[in-house]
């Protein structure tokens, strides 16, 4: 696998790569994909961030051990995504597997590779969700709006979730 000319066709022509992306096939090469991702990101972020005090303490491990956990919490992260996605796609009457719905989730992590630009790393956010509606669009095989409205209600229920465990001392 070629991470920069994926990395490249993912982020330059999202219908084309997911249209075309195979829905099975296994998990090993989009995980390894979103590992390159977030191994760029996290690298990048630890060379250019000034990380607050608090969160250094946080990670009292070498920063080498502090990369690979960051890592491995990104990739269980985007399996987490997945999985909430694919049941908000199926209540919406999508078609796609979860192993289909994990790899466009996973792919779509190449935007993530950006996200720790100051100032302008909200951007590469926002067209991670956007790589989440086109990929959910041909996965499921469903409509632009209704691939958005799944993305939407998903972001919902993560904030009632989030709300939830806040208001019963679970965070």
């Amino acid at each position: 696998m070629d991470y920069f000319k994926t990395w490249k066709e993912v982020m330059r022509n999202p219908s084309h790569f997911f249209r075309e992306m195979p829905k099975t096939g296994g998990y090993f090469y989009p995980v390894v994909f979103a590992a390159g991702s977030a191994a760029i990101s996290t690298s990048l972020h630890l060379l250019f961030t000034e990380e607050p005090e608090s969160v250094r303490e946080f990670f009292s491990m070498s920063p080498m051990a502090a990369a690979v956990f960051m890592v491995t919490v990104s990739i269980l992260a985007l399996f987490l995504d997945a999985t909430g996605l694919h049941i908000v796609y199926k209540a919406l009457g999508g078609t796609g597997t979860y192993e289909g719905t994990a790899r466009f989730v996973l792919y779509s992590s190449a935007s993530a590779s950006l996200i720790w630009v100051p100032l302008i790393g909200w951007i590469f956010g926002i067209y991670q969700m956007y790589l989440y509606i086109v990929g959910g669009k041909f996965v499921h095989n469903i409509s632009m709006e209704r691939s958005t409205l799944a993305l939407f209600l998903f972001i919902l229920l993560l904030v009632v979730f989030v709300a939830l465990a806040i208001l019963s001392g679970l965070i």
